[in-house]
Parts: structure tokens; C-alpha cells; sequence
């Protein structure tokens, strides 16, 4: 995507997991106009700095079934299950506003490739095999709005991964699982 391009929440097209700085107004713009057509949940971060907190924060607000298992693959899981009736097969973004508790964890770099393989499977509409499936692919997007996280630090904890994809445009991150 080119320097100045916005990303798009409403197609199933990379990027699956924008950072960005609070004050990026085209960013809250596109989440604004997401929310007349689609699906916008917001989450907590400062519910989000241990990884009981982070899967209770998510079960709770997106309404996960009560057998969430409340481990990262579950949560990979039913985040790619999001498609269904509950969300009339819109398009879904996922906020986390304040994001820099969450941020800060050690865990944040596996966090985020798990919320792009969830977003991998529901924009491609594959299976936990990477097999195509009989249903349409949902648009599936995370954004995480920081207000003292400096991007360059991120990105750099991000690159450690070596199964994702970090772009920096425009002060944000744009991040995607890399092809096998």
C-alpha cells in the first residue's frame, strides 16, 4: 500500500492489524464510517495486560460462546467465527482504543500474529488447514490506537516475528501474516 493510501475495513484486502497513534483522524475516520455499515467492537486495553484479562475482555465484549476456552488458538478461533448470523455477515473491525497497556506486554507480538492468522482465515476464507471453505470471506480487521507508543518501537518488536508482515506508512503500522 503505498505512503498517504488509507487502508480499507470494509473489503477482506491486507492489512489485518493497523498501530497507530491516537490522533491518526483518517484512521478514526475509516472506524467511524465502518460503523454505519458494519460491525465496530471496542475493547478495553487497561483489561488487556495478562492473558486472562485479554481473553475475558474479548469473550465479553464480542460475545464469544460460553465454551471459549480462553487460549490463544481458541481465541483465534472464535474470532474467525464472526461472520455468522450475530454480525449478519458484515463487515467487523475490532478497536482498542488507548492500546498502549496492551501494547507494552510481552505478549503483544504473539498476540498479533494470532489476530492475523484469525484475520487470515475470515478474509480468505480458509480453514485452521489453509483449505478454502464453502462460505464468502468476511472482512476482518484490529486497529490499536497508542498515544505514547512510538511506531519505530513497535515495529521493531513486530519484526522479531518472523511470520508477519510489518509495512510502516504514514506513521502507522500495517501489519500482515506472511506467505508461507
Amino acid at each position: 500500500m503505498p505512503p498517504g493510501q488509507p487502508f480499507d475495513l470494509t473489503s477482506p484486502v491486507k492489512p489485518w492489524v493497523v498501530v497507530t497513534q491516537d490522533d491518526d483522524f483518517v484512521a478514526h475516520d475509516l472506524v467511524t464510517a465502518l460503523a454505519r455499515s458494519g460491525v465496530v467492537k471496542r475493547l478495553d486495553s487497561t483489561r488487556m495486560t495478562d492473558t486472562s484479562g485479554l481473553f475475558a475482555e474479548f469473550a465479553n465484549k464480542l460475545e464469544f460462546p460460553s465454551y471459549f476456552g480462553h487460549t490463544w488458538y481458541a481465541l483465534v478461533d472464535c474470532l474467525d467465527d464472526l461472520h455468522g448470523s450475530a454480525n449478519g455477515r458484515l463487515p467487523v473491525a475490532i478497536v482498542v482504543e488507548d492500546a498502549d497497556p496492551v501494547v507494552d506486554t510481552d505478549f503483544f507480538p504473539l498476540f498479533i500474529t494470532l489476530l492475523c492468522e484469525a484475520a487470515d482465515r475470515a478474509n480468505l476464507s480458509l480453514d485452521a488447514d489453509d483449505l478454502p471453505r464453502d462460505r464468502p470471506p468476511f472482512p476482518l480487521h484490529f486497529i490499536f490506537f497508542a498515544r505514547r507508543t512510538k511506531m519505530k518501537q513497535v515495529a521493531g518488536r513486530l519484526r522479531e516475528r518472523d511470520d508477519l508482515s510489518v509495512l510502516e506508512s504514514d506513521d502507522r503500522l500495517l501489519v500482515s501474516s506472511k506467505p508461507d
